[in-house]
């Protein structure tokens, strides 16, 4: 990005975007069998590179915009993000029924073109600071922050791209309907998108990402153990049938399939609550990471700041649902969500343990400066 430039590595990511979107279309009117999975593989591939180039250079330029305000303005592109998760399958879906499976790739595809287009046309170039390259990405792995750091953010995103092969399988033993269970995957996006920007806000304006961090983290390691429930903490009832019947009292199916999703339902509002608390400061506390190694704040420096946060959290996404799929069908639901809850629990250890360090080695610079 420092070579090409963030302005060209946007518009050209947006417009390979597009492309690929626009051809993967197309891809079910040729041969099936391997081809048809090589090809997909392959354009799916291509996308997936200039989605990268376009999304890691957005967070750089916005940074670079508002130095003071990362975690803000962090927090405006997830809530954009977590809206596009939540009416993207549905317009997908409608686009579908209209003109089958082509349809969905091509308007999304022409959609993003246009606006790569008028990006270009439109966005002025980031200001640069005149500082030359003083770091790569190896150089922010020196900083014990950044570490940890990309320990909350894969362990976020593992928990998050775990319930998507996991849930279903789960809520369907309650005899819920198709569509309730849909909406449960939209209840933690929704939420997420809701509350960002006030994770953003508190962030930047009080300055206190880690209490934030473990706060969340914490939050998050009480959802997933209530959530399976946990079989370690056997007053927890390992039906959610019986907890409806006793905290409900209910005494028939019907019923108690109805309180299965309000229970559910409020389960996952705390987890999509609590998920952005534990997420949204990171980008924060990697750039302070960054300077404390002391890289300045250019738009190289949100460059590879941005590129590691989204390294990170794909390394997560991929993470969660591949060990997801497999712990459920090996040891059950209840057990997958306490290793989950586990991840969460080692997260907020950590920066537990880093909190105090960092206050110490502050304080003591400080001294050392008076």
């Amino acid at each position: 990005m420092t070579f090409l430039g963030a302005k060209f590595v946007y518009t050209c990511g947006m417009m390979v975007a597009g492309s690929t979107s626009i051809l993967f279309g197309f891809l079910d009117k040729g041969p099936s069998g391997t081809i048809f999975v090589v090809m997909s593989f392959l354009v799916r591939t291509v996308e997936a590179l200039g989605v990268s180039a376009f999304s890691t250079a957005s967070f750089a330029i916005i940074s670079n915009e508002f130095p003071n305000h990362i975690a803000s303005v962090f927090a405006t592109l997830e809530t954009c993000i977590g809206i596009g998760l939540m009416v993207g399958p549905t317009i997908g879906g409608a686009l579908y029924e209209v003109g089958g499976f082509g349809l969905p790739f091509w308007v999304v595809g022409v959609i993003i073109i246009i606006n790569g287009l008028a990006i270009f046309t439109c966005l002025p170039p980031p200001k640069e600071s005149g500082t030359k390259q003083q770091g790569t990405v190896f150089s922010l792995l020196k900083s014990s922050m950044v570490w940890v750091t990309m320990m909350c953010i894969m362990v976020g995103s593992s928990g998050i791209g775990f319930l998507d092969p996991t849930l279903s399988n789960h809520l369907e033993q309650f005899g819920l309907s198709t569509i309730l269970i849909g909406l449960f995957f939209v209840i933690v996006p929704g939420i997420y998108a809701v509350t960002a920007p006030l994770w953003g806000y508190l962030s930047d304006t009080k300055d206190i990402q880690s209490p934030l961090l473990i706060g969340g983290s914490l939050v998050c390691t009480l959802g997933f153990i209530f959530m399976g429930p946990s079989p370690l903490f056997p007053f927890l009832p390992k039906q959610l049938s019986n907890v409806t019947m006793l905290l409900c009292h209910v005494d028939n199916y019907q019923d108690m399939c109805t309180a299965a999703g309000e229970l559910w339902t409020v389960t996952l509002v705390f987890y999509g609550f609590s998920i952005g608390c534990a997420i949204v400061p990171t980008m924060k506390c990697l750039v302070i990471g960054a300077r404390d190694i002391g890289l300045p704040d250019s738009l190289n420096t949100f460059g590879l700041v941005s590129g590691l946060f989204n390294s990170t959290f794909c390394l997560g996404a991929f993470i969660g649902p591949t060990i997801g799929g497999a712990l459920v069908d090996q040891i059950g639901f209840y057990y997958g969500s306490t290793i989950i809850a586990s991840f969460y629990l080692v997260s907020k250890t950590n920066i537990c343990g880093m909190y105090p360090v960092k206050t110490a080695v502050f304080k003591k610079n400080n001294e050392n400066i008076i």
